[in-house]
């Protein structure tokens, strides 16, 4: 009896035991699974797993071509962890052929290791052949590693910039940065499964994928940065300049061609100490224009009707109310109209013209070309320039701005502007992007270009063509004249100024602004050159000859003027009918004469209701016309009577070799030249008695 109750005291002793293990357990589980739940998943998500998240490809930058200028590659950094590897023999069978290795030395190897990670070779570009093989083998660790390549080097780094990938964070610059929300894309979200002994992968599960970046295509012509780069590259060294830049634009749309600044890069590799090169001038430098400024003060003279063509003013005399605006080098040029002063960039005419504009008339008209605005061009750091409310101008202000003077532009700013004169008078967005595409759909979206708004007329914008013209043909543009080709623009010799206000004595910028063809233009093209040396200063000198340079490289590198006849491609001229006659020679007749000899070879006139002397005509001399073509004649005041009364020296300053001669046979002056070209000097000075002497006039080719 007693064994039985004992028996039943132990059994019920472990039932109780048992029971209260189980609720022991049960409450242990209800604390892990409920109160610290968030607790052991965390430890096990730690332990058996790990996020990883999943880069996009970035996109890719391609030039109007489709030609790729930036794109992402993806290689490899291969390594074996020897403690998961069961054959060295078999791991080496695959390693082998994809690593160029040979397969016995790298078994033993392998074999050599000893628990150890064996990292066996950096970025290789893997098949998705080669990929798969190695990745059957546990052992094997591949680790990707994406790079960003730039195909065409240290072309058009500094419009491109750069990007690159790290650990924490990117580093990028120019249009890699600017567009990046195109470019980048967005991250995926994976969960890497791994056993809690072991850490033996159990697979990858895909919680997000990721969203590859788009593609972005430039409207950059790879052929013309490199053109420009590589003749700008020339000129600074040639010129002995210590910066410059080339802008080359559409007129048709605003698109941004090509724009070269220097310092420029020669490769990416290695280190770049001078930070600059990633640095683009025609989007982030500002400066005073100088005279290319008097393409947009005529326009805005002639829209406002202050003048005329044909209005003429003394540009001798540098006196104004309280303060002194002189001609280059102190030419004393005398009566000029528009088109003269035009063509020989007087400061003294814009600025006694400009008198004639109201503050606020002059003010709207230069705002409505785009300056002291920032373009909406997707490129960092782009001041807006400098163009002060009338009610913060001086006195001389509004004649200093005519003259490019008391305002700073952007190269990219100028340049736009300078398309509305080329296109007909409309203002373009500057364009960079013109397409991107969603690799995911596969769908593009197209960047139509963007009309701002309509600056002149048409007619006004031909007008101003035609004296940019005149610049190339006969003025301080001529070198840029060729003969296969006609061509327009505007030089500018600005002085540098300080932070103070003041100019640093013998400091320019050169500058010219170039239409191509002037008929019909297809491009507009501005250079710089900061500081060139000694007579280079002068943009004649300087930066009209690289304009030059530059059009003729396109013309035999690119498609881009390939129709235009030139090289060796044959002139065909037309035979010259009969009746036609050819326009006599009228320049500096009083008007009663001209009228004469206009008359007697058949041709009508219009402009000769005024006394003077004839300062222009149109058609130019020389040029055959039918009979009864009308002549516009341009009437400067009268000579005064005393100069002819006591036979004074008359000024030959900038006139050719040909006028030259007609105004000496004319005045019955005799006149010596030397050399041929334009007149730069004369030995005596304009209005000192003749007293029957001849005069020497020394003459250059390029008129400065």
């Amino acid at each position: 009896m007693s064994r039985t109750t004992d028996r039943k005291g132990v059994f019920l002793a472990l039932r109780l035991a048992v029971v209260a293990v189980c609720i022991v357990l049960a409450v242990r589980v209800v604390q892990i699974q409920v109160f610290d739940h968030e607790h052991y998943a965390h430890i096990a998500e730690v332990v058996w797993g790990r996020d990883l998240t999943l880069e996009p490809d970035r996109g890719r930058l391609t030039d109007r071509e489709g030609r790729p200028l930036a794109v992402s590659v993806t290689t490899w950094d291969i390594g074996v962890a020897s403690s998961r590897m069961q054959d060295p023999a078999a791991t080496a069978g695959r390693l082998a052929p994809v690593l160029d290795a040979d397969e016995g030395r790298l078994a033993r190897k392998l074999a050599g290791a000893r628990g150890r990670h064996l990292a066996l070779a950096r970025k290789v570009v893997l098949t998705r052949e080669q990929k798969l093989s190695l990745e059957k083998d546990p052992s094997v660790t591949l680790d990707a590693v994406v790079t960003r390549v730039y195909p065409y080097d240290g072309i058009g780094a500094s419009i491109i910039g750069f990007f690159r990938y790290g650990a924490s964070d990117t580093v990028a610059t120019g249009l890699e940065l600017g567009l990046a929300a195109d470019l980048a894309g967005t991250p995926g979200l994976a969960r890497d499964v791994r056993t809690p002994v072991g850490s033996r992968s159990l697979g990858r599960i895909v919680q997000q994928e990721p969203r590859d970046g788009s593609d972005v295509a430039l409207t950059l012509d790879i052929d013309l940065q490199a053109i420009c780069e590589r003749e700008l590259a020339t000129a600074v060294r040639e010129y002995g300049a210590r910066g410059g830049s080339v802008l080359v634009l559409d007129p048709g749309n605003g698109d941004v061609l090509a724009a070269a600044s220097w310092p420029l890069m020669a490769t990416r590799e290695g280190p770049h100490r001078d930070g600059a090169v990633w640095i683009n001038r025609n989007f982030t430098s500002q400066y005073e224009p100088g005279s290319v400024f008097k393409v947009f003060t005529m326009a805005s003279l002639l829209h406002n009707c202050a003048i005329d063509t044909a209005t003429v003013f003394d540009c001798s005399d540098p006196r104004f109310d309280g303060y002194t605006i002189d001609n280059e080098r102190h030419h004393r040029y005398g009566n000029l109209n528009l088109m003269r002063a035009f063509t020989r960039s007087s400061n003294i005419y814009f600025a006694r013209a400009v008198l004639n504009l109201k503050d606020e008339e002059f003010y709207r008209d230069l705002q409505a070309f785009g300056f002291g605005k920032p373009t909406t061009l997707p490129y960092g750091a782009q001041p807006a320039g400098l163009l002060r409310e009338p009610a913060r101008w001086s006195r001389r202000s509004k004649s200093t701005l005519a003259i490019g003077q008391e305002i700073a532009v952007t190269p990219l700013q100028l340049g736009l502007a300078l398309c509305a004169v080329a296109n007909g008078g409309t203002l373009y967005a500057p364009r960079l992007v013109s397409a991107i595409t969603d690799p995911a759909t596969g769908r593009t979206r197209e960047l139509p270009p963007v009309v701002m708004r309509r600056v002149i007329s048409p007619e006004l914008a031909a007008v101003i063509r035609t004296a940019m013209g005149r610049v190339v043909k006969e003025g301080t543009g001529v070198a840029a004249r060729m003969d296969w080709i006609t061509t327009g623009g505007k030089t500018g010799t600005a002085q540098l100024s300080l932070d103070g206000g003041a100019y640093e004595p013998g400091a320019y910028m050169a500058s010219f602004g170039g239409l191509v063809p002037l008929d019909d233009p297809r491009l507009v093209i501005l250079t710089v050159l900061e500081r060139p040396r000694g007579i280079y200063h002068f943009a004649s000198q300087s930066a009209v000859p690289l304009f030059r340079n530059i059009v003729l490289a396109i013309r035999n590198e690119t498609d881009w003027l390939t129709d235009v006849p030139g090289g060796l491609t044959a002139l065909v001229e037309a035979p010259v009918p009969r009746d036609e006659v050819e326009v006599p020679d009228v320049l500096f007749l009083n008007v009663a004469s001209a009228a004469q000899r206009l008359a007697a070879a058949g041709l009508d006139i219009s402009g000769a209701e005024r006394d003077g002397f004839v300062v222009q005509q149109v058609p130019a001399a020389g040029t055959r016309c039918l009979p009864g073509t009308t002549v516009t004649l341009t009437v400067g005041p009268r000579q005064p009577e005393k100069m002819v009364e006591l036979s004074l020296c008359p000024d030959f300053s900038g006139l050719s070799d040909r006028q030259v001669r007609s105004l000496a046979a004319r005045l019955g002056i005799r006149a010596e030249l030397r050399g041929n070209g334009y007149a730069v000097a004369q030995d005596i000075a304009p209005g000192e008695p003749l007293s029957g002497r001849s005069v020497t006039i020394t003459m250059e080719k390029v008129w400065p």
